[in-house]
């Protein structure tokens, strides 16, 4: 995944404009992909100890695993933009295909 600082920032304040509170913890997914499911175990065994929980494993329609995890987390753009940088590390470091970006949601009160 190609991680770009600035347009994270644009993320950022979209989602304040939006009304969504930017300093409080929300519930990030990070998604990897690979054809090899064993692989994306590995990369779960990496982020398992880091507090990450593993949501889901799933075949996609182009025959690749997706590897979802997710964490409850604050961050801010650079934060996350340092997060995207490494992810794409561990892929590499565990042979997967991708990491394939990350998704938000607001925490349920």
């Amino acid at each position: 995944m190609n991680s770009d600082l600035n347009n994270l920032i644009v993320i950022f304040n979209q989602m304040d404009n939006d009304g969504w509170d930017t300093t409080s913890q929300l519930k990030w997914g990070f998604y990897f992909v690979d054809s090899d499911k064993e692989k994306l175990q590995n990369v779960f065994s990496e982020l398992e100890d880091k507090n990450y929980v593993l949501e889901a494993v799933d075949l996609a329609e182009d025959k690749k695993w997706v590897l979802q995890a997710s964490k409850f987390d604050t961050l801010t753009p650079e934060k996350l933009h340092r997060r995207n940088l490494a992810f794409n590390e561990l892929a590499d470091y565990c042979e997967v295909d991708l990491y394939d970006g990350w998704d938000v949601e607001k925490i349920e009160e």
